[in-house]
């Protein structure tokens, strides 16, 4: 029975990751190594070749209704803690930085119109306006997500994870048979803040602040999540990819578990049944963090430096309403400028009646430090 759960989210995983895998390996496959020696045309070319079917990436994560594809904020720094660690509990990961920063121009983006009232007689081709205009991509650090996208490159080879820019465009320029218009320079670019995409019940939170125990706020389970530490991002992914495969055994039994969790939190003694759930949890991780303990001592990885760390993990379940109206109302939480679960509280206190409906899933992972 075990077996033909885990098939089936194998089978899952592997459709919805496989439109960000295929759009990532063309990516990659058009670098040259002279272009990879520069970290800062990575960037920009990633950024350019993205943005033809960015929308397009956007929609189908916001279409798919797998709770294990989350998107998450991040200040640059943190990317690579952050990628090491949310691999853990997502299938896929949409990673952004804040938005606040220089705006890198990538090209120009042109294409052509009719003037309205126009007609349709005569040369249609002296009437239509030419119009262009100059795009870029908002970053801080161009050279340390260059540098992230080199590294990480197994992960988004594999479809785990995926870089989602913050673009900008500058005012229209235009030509027509009655003169023309200069394409405008880009905007400057700041504060402006990507918050977790939350959709069908997905969101990471990286904190120092458990959830709160309220109306709307169950914490479930607390773990602690086992990783290869002492890697650098480049080998960290690499293995990922190749040699977690009891990870990912333990990640299919978890998943298969968290299927029983609606029940649960809506029984007459919910308590009780979350933590029988919580339990069989908890055993299967003791056997996948012995076979991850087995593989850090194994030749390979003892030669690279790799040790068994751990990361504090809480599950929690939020009330639907609280969860995307606490996001709703704060544009920073991704930054950790006010924190998830302080805002989910205060949204929560406004409101005067009980929400209803299913349960949104909120990992929280514990930010120790940034490495």
């Amino acid at each position: 029975m075990f077996r033909r759960v885990r098939q089936a989210w194998q089978n899952r995983r592997a459709l919805q990751n496989r439109g960000v895998a295929v759009r990532m390996n063309e990516f990659y496959d058009s670098l040259s190594e002279q272009e990879r020696a520069s970290v800062q045309g990575v960037a920009r070319k990633y950024g350019h070749t993205v943005k033809p079917y960015y929308e397009r990436l956007l929609r189908a994560k916001d279409a798919s209704t797998s709770p294990y594809y989350v998107g998450l904020s991040s200040d640059m720094g943190s990317f690579t803690y952050v990628t090491k660690r949310v691999v853990l509990v997502a299938d896929t990961m949409l990673l952004s930085d804040h938005g606040v920063g220089a705006v890198h121009e990538l090209g120009v983006i042109s294409g052509t119109h009719m003037p309205p009232g126009s007609g349709v007689s005569g040369d249609i081709g002296s009437r239509l306006i030419h119009h262009s205009s100059r795009y870029g991509m908002v970053t801080k650090d161009l050279v340390a997500l260059g540098q992230w996208l080199l590294d990480a490159e197994p992960l988004l080879r594999s479809g785990l994870v995926w870089y989602g820019p913050v673009f900008a465009q500058g005012r229209q320029g235009a030509v027509s048979v009655t003169g023309s218009r200069p394409v405008g320079p880009l905007p400057s670019f700041s504060d402006r803040s990507i918050d977790f995409v939350v959709e069908h019940g997905r969101a990471v939170d990286l904190s120092r602040t458990k959830p709160l125990a309220s109306r709307v706020v169950r914490p479930i389970l607390e773990i602690d999540l086992p990783f290869i530490n002492g890697l650098s991002l480049s080998d960290f992914a690499q293995v990922t990819r190749e040699e977690f495969d009891s990870y990912s055994q333990y990640r299919d039994f978890m998943r298969s578990r968290l299927l029983e969790l609606e029940d649960a939190l809506e029984a007459v003694d919910s308590q009780v049944a979350l933590e029988r759930v919580a339990l069989s949890i908890r055993d299967e991780l003791n056997s996948a963090t012995a076979e991850i303990s087995r593989a850090a001592r194994s030749g390979a990885l003892t030669r690279c430096g790799a040790v068994l760390g751990s990361t504090s993990a809480v599950l929690a379940a939020v009330r639907p309403e609280a969860l995307q109206g606490a996001l709703a109302t704060s544009a920073t939480i991704a930054a950790g400028a006010t924190g998830l679960w302080p805002t989910i509280q205060a949204f929560a206190d406004m409101k005067s009646k009980r929400t209803h409906g299913k349960w949104h899933y909120v990992w929280v992972l514990q930010k120790k430090a940034t490495r």
